[in-house]
Protein backbone atom coordinates (compact mmCIF):
# COMPACT_ATOMS: atom_id res chain seq x y z
CA UNK A 1 0.00 0.00 0.00
CA UNK A 2 2.81 2.40 -0.84
CA UNK A 3 0.62 4.29 -3.28
CA UNK A 4 -2.58 4.72 -1.30
CA UNK A 5 -2.36 8.53 -1.85
CA UNK A 6 -2.36 8.09 -5.65
CA UNK A 7 -6.10 7.43 -6.15
CA UNK A 8 -7.34 10.35 -3.98
CA UNK A 9 -4.84 12.69 -5.66
CA UNK A 10 -5.89 11.59 -9.14
CA UNK A 11 -9.59 12.00 -8.26
CA UNK A 12 -8.94 15.47 -6.84
CA UNK A 13 -7.07 16.55 -9.97
CA UNK A 14 -9.85 15.12 -12.15
CA UNK A 15 -12.50 17.04 -10.16
CA UNK A 16 -10.52 20.27 -10.52
CA UNK A 17 -10.10 19.74 -14.27
CA UNK A 18 -13.83 19.07 -14.71
CA UNK A 19 -14.72 22.18 -12.67
CA UNK A 20 -12.37 24.34 -14.75
CA UNK A 21 -13.80 23.00 -18.03
CA UNK A 22 -17.38 23.55 -16.80
CA UNK A 23 -16.62 27.15 -15.78
CA UNK A 24 -15.00 27.76 -19.16
CA UNK A 25 -17.87 26.14 -21.09
CA UNK A 26 -20.51 28.07 -19.13
CA UNK A 27 -18.66 31.36 -19.89
CA UNK A 28 -18.53 32.31 -16.20
CA UNK A 29 -14.75 32.45 -16.27
CA UNK A 30 -12.36 33.36 -19.07
CA UNK A 31 -8.74 32.32 -19.07
CA UNK A 32 -6.06 34.69 -20.25
CA UNK A 33 -2.64 33.27 -20.96
CA UNK A 34 0.72 34.97 -21.22
CA UNK A 35 1.87 35.62 -24.78
CA UNK A 36 5.67 35.69 -24.60
CA UNK A 37 6.11 36.50 -28.30
CA UNK A 38 4.55 39.97 -28.27
CA UNK A 39 6.47 43.02 -27.09
CA UNK A 40 5.30 46.40 -25.79
CA UNK A 41 6.50 49.78 -27.04
CA UNK A 42 5.60 53.18 -25.58
CA UNK A 43 6.13 56.06 -28.02
CA UNK A 44 8.36 53.79 -30.11
CA UNK A 45 10.61 52.70 -27.23
CA UNK A 46 10.49 49.05 -26.03
CA UNK A 47 9.47 48.75 -22.37
CA UNK A 48 9.22 45.87 -19.91
CA UNK A 49 5.79 44.33 -19.67
CA UNK A 50 3.56 41.49 -20.77
CA UNK A 51 0.35 40.66 -22.58
CA UNK A 52 -2.21 38.23 -21.19
CA UNK A 53 -4.81 37.33 -23.82
CA UNK A 54 -7.49 35.07 -25.18
CA UNK A 55 -9.57 35.48 -28.34
CA UNK A 56 -11.90 38.16 -26.94
CA UNK A 57 -9.84 40.31 -24.61
CA UNK A 58 -6.29 41.05 -23.52
CA UNK A 59 -4.54 42.76 -20.63
CA UNK A 60 -1.49 44.84 -21.57
CA UNK A 61 0.75 45.70 -18.62
CA UNK A 62 3.74 47.96 -18.82
CA UNK A 63 6.25 47.40 -16.03
CA UNK A 64 8.90 50.01 -16.74
CA UNK A 65 10.26 51.70 -13.63
CA UNK A 66 7.75 54.00 -11.97
CA UNK A 67 5.15 53.46 -14.71
CA UNK A 68 3.47 50.14 -13.82
CA UNK A 69 0.05 50.27 -15.43
CA UNK A 70 -2.48 47.89 -17.03
CA UNK A 71 -5.01 48.36 -19.82
CA UNK A 72 -7.71 45.94 -20.91
CA UNK A 73 -8.24 45.55 -24.65
CA UNK A 74 -11.57 44.37 -26.06
CA UNK A 75 -11.57 42.91 -29.57
CA UNK A 76 -14.68 43.44 -31.72
CA UNK A 77 -13.95 40.52 -34.02
CA UNK A 78 -13.50 42.52 -37.21
CA UNK A 79 -11.24 45.19 -38.61
CA UNK A 80 -12.72 48.06 -40.59
CA UNK A 81 -10.95 49.97 -43.38
CA UNK A 82 -9.30 52.35 -40.89
CA UNK A 83 -7.77 49.49 -38.88
CA UNK A 84 -10.21 49.86 -35.97
CA UNK A 85 -10.49 46.50 -34.21
CA UNK A 86 -11.81 47.28 -30.70
CA UNK A 87 -11.53 49.56 -27.70
CA UNK A 88 -9.34 50.02 -24.63
CA UNK A 89 -10.21 50.53 -20.96
CA UNK A 90 -7.78 51.90 -18.39
CA UNK A 91 -7.40 49.71 -15.30
CA UNK A 92 -6.55 52.77 -13.13
CA UNK A 93 -5.00 51.63 -9.82
CA UNK A 94 -5.12 47.89 -10.57
CA UNK A 95 -2.03 46.30 -12.12
CA UNK A 96 -2.22 42.76 -13.47
CA UNK A 97 -0.27 40.19 -11.44
CA UNK A 98 2.88 38.87 -13.05
CA UNK A 99 1.57 35.32 -13.61
CA UNK A 100 1.35 33.23 -16.79
CA UNK A 101 -2.45 32.83 -16.37
CA UNK A 102 -5.27 35.09 -15.26
CA UNK A 103 -8.87 34.15 -14.53
CA UNK A 104 -11.32 36.82 -15.66
CA UNK A 105 -14.91 37.03 -14.41
CA UNK A 106 -17.61 39.67 -14.72
CA UNK A 107 -16.06 41.74 -11.95
CA UNK A 108 -12.37 40.83 -12.29
CA UNK A 109 -10.16 42.39 -13.54
CA UNK A 110 -11.56 45.66 -12.19
CA UNK A 111 -10.96 47.65 -15.38
CA UNK A 112 -13.87 50.04 -15.93
CA UNK A 113 -14.45 53.10 -18.07
CA UNK A 114 -14.87 56.07 -15.72
CA UNK A 115 -16.52 59.41 -16.56
CA UNK A 116 -13.25 61.30 -16.00
CA UNK A 117 -11.55 59.09 -18.64
CA UNK A 118 -13.06 61.19 -21.41
CA UNK A 119 -16.09 61.11 -23.70
CA UNK A 120 -15.39 57.62 -25.11
CA UNK A 121 -12.90 54.80 -24.57
CA UNK A 122 -9.79 54.92 -26.78
CA UNK A 123 -9.95 52.83 -29.94
CA UNK A 124 -7.65 49.88 -30.61
CA UNK A 125 -6.07 50.16 -34.04
CA UNK A 126 -4.15 47.70 -36.20
CA UNK A 127 -0.96 49.29 -37.53
CA UNK A 128 1.46 47.13 -39.53
CA UNK A 129 2.41 44.05 -37.51
CA UNK A 130 0.86 45.26 -34.27
CA UNK A 131 -1.95 46.96 -32.38
CA UNK A 132 -1.79 50.41 -30.86
CA UNK A 133 -3.83 52.80 -28.76
CA UNK A 134 -3.43 56.25 -27.27
CA UNK A 135 -3.56 56.67 -23.48
CA UNK A 136 -5.15 59.53 -21.56
CA UNK A 137 -1.77 61.27 -21.22
CA UNK A 138 -1.14 61.07 -25.00
CA UNK A 139 1.35 58.19 -25.00
CA UNK A 140 1.07 55.70 -27.85
CA UNK A 141 1.25 52.12 -26.62
CA UNK A 142 1.95 49.56 -29.32
CA UNK A 143 1.83 45.80 -29.01
CA UNK A 144 4.31 44.45 -31.55
CA UNK A 145 3.55 41.00 -32.91
CA UNK A 146 6.35 38.64 -33.97
CA UNK A 147 7.38 38.67 -37.61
Amino acid sequence: MRYKWLLPSALTLLAIAVAIRWLDFSRRVAYLTLDRREKIEVNGVPVAGEILRNGVTAIVTRRDSGRRHSYQLFFEGDVDFTGDTGWVVDCHEWVAPNFPYLLATRSYPPCRFMPDDGPAPPRLLIRGKGMQFVTKDGSIIRVVMPR
